[in-house]
This record gives structure tokens, sequence and C-alpha cells, in this order.
């Protein structure tokens, strides 16, 4: 009896490890140690915590297993991307895209949609539907990507964001990852980090 309930806790244990991921370090996690955090309470990133040991250029993406990708910073092209060292609450594209739609309404007029949001939810094709917010089970991961070299928002936003990515979390992270690899040319050192979202 004492055996069998042994063997129960370690099922669940077990199950319980392959519903959250957890956090993931990728390339020389050690040259910035970039950390995202995503703000308490919120259904969706609006706000994230960024984290770096030395100054660095950013990219954050949500990343859902199956789904297309998100780019949440820089919200916009002339939001810098360059990130000192420290921890910093930073703004993402859902925020202001929610702020965009609410000024709107307020004016009487009917909302609409931003054409860079339309393309990072996937334009309805699976992405997370008009609300951008994470249903009951639905789960994903905050990705920071961190560089000494600048990235280029648009090619982010068109190249890296709103692509569907594969189903299996450590395939999606990996793919969200070359992507910004190819896309901004890298070529010096490096450092991502994922961690789950909703916390």
């Amino acid at each position: 009896m004492f055996v069998g309930r042994i063997g129960a806790l370690a099922l669940l244990a077990v199950i319980a490890g392959c519903a959250t991921g957890g956090p993931a370090h990728f390339g020389q996690y050690t040259e910035f140690t970039p950390k995202v955090a995503a703000t308490k309470g919120e259904r969706q990133p609006l706000h994230v915590t960024v984290q770096l040991v030395k100054p660095a250029n950013v990219a954050v993406f949500l990343v859902a297993p199956g789904r297309p990708s998100t780019l949440l910073f820089p919200a916009d092209s002339v939001q810098p991307q360059l990130v000192e060292a420290g921890s910093h609450l930073l703004e993402t594209s859902l925020a202001r895209q929610a702020a965009d739609t609410a000024g709107r309404g307020r004016r009487g007029q009917p909302p609409q949609r931003d054409t860079v949001l339309n393309r990072q939810m996937g334009r309805g094709r699976g992405g997370f539907g008009d609300a951008t917010t994470f249903g009951f089970n639905q789960r994903g991961y905050l990705l920071i990507y961190a560089s000494q070299e600048p990235m280029s928002y648009s090619a982010l936003a068109n190249r890296v964001s709103g692509i569907s990515v594969p189903i299996d979390d450590t395939d999606a992270l990996n793919t969200v990852t070359k992507l910004i690899r190819e896309t901004t040319h890298t070529t010096g050192r490096w450092s991502a980090f994922a961690t789950d979202f909703p916390p």
C-alpha cells in the first residue's frame, strides 16, 4: 500500500513536470543573463519585467506552441531596443494596442485593429483571437533575446512575429530563437531565456 502511494505520487510529479516547461536558457546565457517575467495579475502580457547583467538590444516574444508568435517588445519601430543593465518594467505592444482601442472607443469611433498586431496574432488563423488573452487551458512562454547588435523592428515584426510555431514546447522555443537569429543576422554573442506564461 505504501509503495503504491509512492508510485502514485511519482506519477503525479511527472505529470506536473510535463504540464509546464519551466525556465529555459539559450546561447551564451551568462553573457547577458537575460530574464523576463510577467506582471502579476495580468491575463495578457501588457507589461513585462526585463533583467540584464549588462546593456543589450532586446526583443521579447510571446511564444505559444502550435500558434503564431507575438512580438511584445519593442512595441513599435520608435521604441529603443537598447535596455540598460538592471531590472526594468516595459510596456508591450499589447498594452499599446489596448490603449489605442480604448481611446477610439471613448471618442465614439469603432475600435480598429492595428495591422502589426493582426500579423502578430496570426490574422485570425489560429491566433489568440480578438481578446488576445489566454483561455483557461492555454499556455505559452515569454522569450527574451539579447544581443549587442541592433535588431530591425520591421524584420522582427514581419518575419518572426505571426509565424506559427510547432506544437512541441522545445521545438516552438527553438524555432522562434532560430528565426530571431537568422532574421537579425546575429554574428556576435547572444543570450535568450524563456519562462512560462501564464506563470
